[in-house]
């Protein structure tokens, strides 16, 4: 197995293919014990997906899920986002694949100079009560991660829209958005427990909205304006 330093946690894993890739800007020396040891069921994987075809691809999702299982002993979560870093804050966006959130991300890179912390499963854990989002080798095809923390200035659930507006969300609103494009499959109540409990944390700390978008840049204003005013206050 190799070693690998993810969301600030030792873990060790034996992957190949496209997986041991994006891996691989996260590979440190080992030393001592590991928080996280990965070792996937690769024909499990594909035995209860079979929508999905091939090892590389399941060993990919596999993995992934299993980190994000294992990182809520840990006091952290994952998000189906894409997060980026702006002035030392993270900002992320999240909703059902095909909506549009890596295209606004994108324009935030383009218009305001931001940087990408992750594609598409961005870790997200509570340390000495701060929240940070982090890179992580589950980065989608494009495979835009970082390795490293930021602290989570901000959380914008993107829809379609014919206007591009933006509403802050209260706790209550935003827990069926985040539970939709967090872990979904949990083995047990207890772990499902885990997992209510530390969103609930987080919705009470994080500003949480509600986006509704074209997809233009002024969609990408819109979002900047609202999220960061709310993080400088």
């Amino acid at each position: 197995m190799k070693r690998y330093r993810i969301a600030d946690l030792t873990v060790d894993m034996e992957v190949s293919g496209r997986t041991e890739q994006q891996a691989e800007a996260y590979a440190i020396a080992k030393d001592g014990p590991a928080d996280i040891t990965l070792s996937c069921d690769v024909r499990g994987v594909l035995a209860l997906n079979p929508e999905i075809s091939d090892y590389d691809t399941a060993e990919y999702l596999g993995t992934g899920a299993m980190f994000s299982r294992k990182l809520l002993s840990f006091n952290g979560s994952y998000l189906h986002a894409s997060a980026v870093m702006l002035e030392d804050r993270a900002y992320l966006f999240s909703a059902p694949s095909g909506t549009g959130k890596s295209t606004h991300t994108e324009k935030w890179c383009r218009l305001f100079g931001a940087a990408y912390i992750n594609d598409d499963k961005p870790a997200l854990r509570l340390i000495d009560g701060v929240w940070y989002a982090y890179g992580t080798p589950w980065s989608g095809k494009h495979n835009l991660s970082a390795p490293g923390g930021v602290r989570i200035g901000g959380i914008a659930f993107v829809k379609r829209g014919e206007k591009n507006e933006i509403r802050r969300l209260c706790a209550e609103e935003a827990l069926p958005y985040f539970m939709s494009q967090s872990i979904w499959r949990l083995p047990d109540r207890e772990t499902m427990e885990r997992q209510l409990l530390l969103v609930d944390k987080l919705l009470g700390q994080i500003p949480v909205w509600e986006l509704t978008c074209r997809n233009d840049d002024e969609a990408a204003m819109v979002s900047h304006r609202a999220m960061t005013a709310e993080t400088r206050k």
